[in-house]
Order: C-alpha cells, then structure tokens, then sequence
C-alpha cells in the first residue's frame, strides 16, 4: 500500500505564525529560539492530528523547518512597525544602566542620540535571510523534537504475528 504525502503546508504557516508573532512581541524575544521551537513543535502536532498513518523523522524536518520559515517572514514583517519602539526600549536600558555601572564604554552617549530612520530595503533583505537561516535550524530541531513526542502513532489492530518453527535437524556448518 503506498503511503499519502501529509500537507505540511497549513501545519507550518499556524506554526509559524505562532512563533514569529511570539517573537516579535517586546521582551518575549529573548526567547526567540525557544518560541520557534516551540512552534515547529505545535507545528507536528497539528500534521500529525492530521495524518492517519505515523510520520517519519523527514516529514518532521520539514515541518519544523517549513515552520521555521513562515515564522522568520511574519517576525521581520512585525519586526517594522515596532522598530521605534524596540529602540526607545534600548534607549531606557542603557539610560537605567548609567546609573548603577560607574564606567561605561566610549561614547555610549551617542547611542543615546540614535533616532530611528525608516526602512532601509538592504537591511531589511539582509534580517530577512539572516532570520531565515535561524529560525529554519531551530524550526527544524522543533520538528525532530515534534516527532519524538506525536510521531507514532499506536496500531488500532490486533496483529497474529507467529513466527515459523525452525528445523533444526537439517542444520549444517557453513561450507
């Protein structure tokens, strides 16, 4: 009996969309890595709540990685409406650490002074692969961890399996 593909497809954007909108939320992304994880992990979960037959380590490579991708283009699409605000946050931290550090290095002043510019299209391209390359290497650890916990799945039938009788009597050392 031949064995029907899965659609990674939708398992991989719901994935992928949880952990690239979790990613992107302010503090929650110093997490980055473990909510892509735990994306293409819920990614598995749903192709194997989907799929009757049990997943291979394949099938959960691609989920996770499929994941990993999806996530990577929604977080650096997030990623441009709240650039102000990820740098106001960096602002107030340096500002809170001058306070309690008593030297701090060369012209941290001006990070301070830094106003944000816009988009630029090289930047962004270049986020985009780099987040890319990350969030799918994760994804597809999330995957491998995904099918170690829902890949299997449990044989409704009841199998006769008997094993033949060997003759022994006619056994001869090899020639």
């Amino acid at each position: 009996m031949e064995r029907k593909q899965p659609d990674y497809f939708l398992p991989a954007l719901i994935g992928g969309l949880l952990a690239g909108v979790v990613s992107a939320i302010p503090f929650f992304n110093c997490l980055c890595c473990l909510w892509v994880i735990a994306g293409a992990i819920f990614s598995t979960y749903l192709l194997a709540g989907r799929t009757p037959a049990s997943l291979k380590t394949g099938d959960g490579l691609l989920v996770g990685t499929l994941s990993g991708i999806f996530g990577a283009i929604i977080n650096v699409i997030l990623n441009i409406p709240l650039g102000p605000i990820y740098l106001n946050v960096t602002r107030r931290f340096l500002m809170s650490m001058s306070r309690f550090m008593e030297e701090m290095p060369p012209n941290w002043e001006g990070l301070l002074q830094m106003r944000y510019r816009g988009l630029s299209p090289s930047l962004l391209i270049l986020d985009l692969l780099l987040s890319s390359v990350l969030f799918a290497f994760f994804g597809a650890i999330g995957g491998l961890i995904g099918i170690s916990l829902f890949g299997r799945k449990k044989e409704s039938g009841v199998h006769n399996e008997t094993k033949a009788t060997e003759d022994t009597s006619n056994n001869q050392p090899g020639l």
